[in-house]
């Protein structure tokens, strides 16, 4: 049943696309400098014609550039902006993805690490092996006993690379009168990036049942990505699904002023918001700039509906790292620099992260760009500390848990 799913949809792409090439100067992997120009209809017909997973699978013999397309693609959707049929070019790729890994042209080869279905993955062992544990805080589980009302949902990495940021904004939550439990576990993005849409679609309708069997009526998220996973699963329509920087917004919330010069390295910066390529309805983007009103900011030349993606998106660093590196330096280097921010402001926890991986990689020599803070990091005492958690990434796979480790992961 998922093939032909994970077909319709790509034929239903490849029947609307009227191949007007709207599409393709938008992307680079639609134009590649290299190779003959493809649109989102094209690709889609390309595997339709395959039809079944054997023909998926001589099509991946034959044309690898097709295969090596659909893996660059990050997803974020922009092309989707220009399309007169309106074809949902996210969608019509994760079917993509889906169809080479029920072929058999895609494995689990690097994604061992983000199985989020499971009980050990890389953000749970991670938290297991540095003593990471919210048990003295109540879950999903506790919901019905504490009579809780909102379930607090920051994100796998924000509760694994930030507790105390977590803790602060779970306690602020409950501070606003709200009955707030926490849940660490992934929204499964990872999953859908693997081509693994069935267990996607499970792991996020098992997180909406248990809330919905919970008695939940809230659930308030720190990123778009994961208010995107929630919001398609049956049954999340009767759940009021927050963006935390709306509540942060209706508070009256604000920067603290010696984080944010902490954060840029100068007094009175100017501000850069970067707006998720999953937030193109600025229902996170929207509120922040409410937060940061008194604060001097400028707009990136990608923003709010057309956002583009930080470079994480879609695991594409798996085949291309090149190509992620390039999507992050333009929102990081290139269009802060152009507007004149000193920090860039992000409000997906990992962004933050695929930032702070890319400053991390440049030579010690390299001239110093913008700055960069998640959100909330500008907004309460704690903040990440990407040192320390880069480090601790590296040292459990070799230290006293090492092979405990592989052995979950590898």
């Amino acid at each position: 049943m998922t093939w032909e799913n994970a077909l319709g949809t790509v034929r239903a792409a490849a029947e609307a696309c009227r191949e007007c090439g709207a599409c393709t100067p938008r992307c680079e992997v639609l134009c590649p400098p290299d190779a003959p120009a493809l649109t989102v209809g094209s690709l889609a017909r390309a595997f339709v014609e395959a039809q079944t997973p054997e023909g998926v699978a001589s099509l991946a013999a034959e044309r690898p550039d097709l295969v090596f397309a659909v893996r660059r693609c990050c997803m974020d959707g922009l092309c989707t902006l220009s399309c007169p049929d309106q074809v949902n070019a996210r969608a019509v790729f994760a079917a993509l993805r889906e169809l080479l890994a029920l072929a058999g042209v895609t494995t689990q080869a690097g994604f061992e690490s983000t199985q989020v279905d499971k009980e050990w993955h890389i953000f749970s062992v991670y938290r297991a092996v540095h003593g990471i544990y919210y048990n003295d805080l109540p879950g999903v589980a506790d919901a019905p006993a504490w009579e809780a009302d909102t379930l607090f949902f920051p994100g796998c990495s924000l509760a694994s690379y930030a507790p105390d940021l977590t803790r602060e904004v779970l306690a602020w939550l409950r501070d606003q009168g709200m009955n707030a439990v926490l849940s660490v576990d992934c929204c499964g993005s990872p999953l859908r990036s693997g081509g693994f849409a069935d267990r996607a679609n499970a792991h996020r309708q098992a997180l909406v049942d248990a809330a919905l069997a919970a008695g939940i009526t809230r659930v308030v998220f720190v990123c778009p990505g994961c208010r995107d996973e929630w919001e398609a699963a049956s049954g999340a329509d009767a759940l009021e699904l927050v963006a935390l920087p709306q509540l942060l917004a209706d508070a009256g919330a604000s920067p603290l002023p010696e984080k944010v010069a902490q954060a840029a390295g100068c007094d009175n910066p100017t501000l850069a918001l970067f707006d998720s390529c999953h937030d193109r309805d600025g229902r996170f983007g929207g509120p922040l700039r409410r937060v940061f009103a008194d604060c001097r900011t400028v707009e990136l030349a990608h923003h709010g509906k057309n956002a583009v993606c930080c470079g994480a998106a879609g695991a594409v660093s798996l085949v291309d790292p090149a190509i992620c590196d390039r999507r992050a330096r333009r929102v990081l280097d290139e269009e802060p620099t152009s507007a004149g921010a000193d920090l860039v402001v992000s409000n997906c926890p990992t962004c933050e992260y695929t930032f702070a991986a890319t400053r991390r990689a440049e030579p010690a020599d390299a001239p110093s760009g913008p700055s960069h803070a998640h959100y909330l990091e500008l907004l309460f005492p704690s903040s990440f500390d990407w040192p320390q958690t880069f480090s601790q990434l590296e040292s459990m796979w070799t230290g006293e848990y090492g092979p405990w480790v592989c052995q979950q992961l590898l």
